[in-house]
């Protein structure tokens, strides 16, 4: 992935964070869950960002 994709990915990534935090039910969460939650989602975000290097770099050469 290039580096103008993976801005734009992480802005994405960052206002669906935004908006999902405005929710009720979510900023009702307990702390331990809501850092659960949170811990997930950066877990398989960066693994996405990982594997789609991997496959592009394996594509370039």
């Amino acid at each position: 992935m290039n580096q103008t994709g993976m801005i734009v990915s992480i802005v994405a990534i960052a206002g669906c964070l935004v908006l999902a935090l405005r929710n009720s039910e979510i900023r009702s969460l307990q702390r331990g869950r809501a850092l659960r939650l949170m811990a997930i989602w950066a877990a398989i975000i960066i693994g996405l960002v990982l594997l789609l290097q991997t496959v592009n770099a394996g594509v370039g050469s």
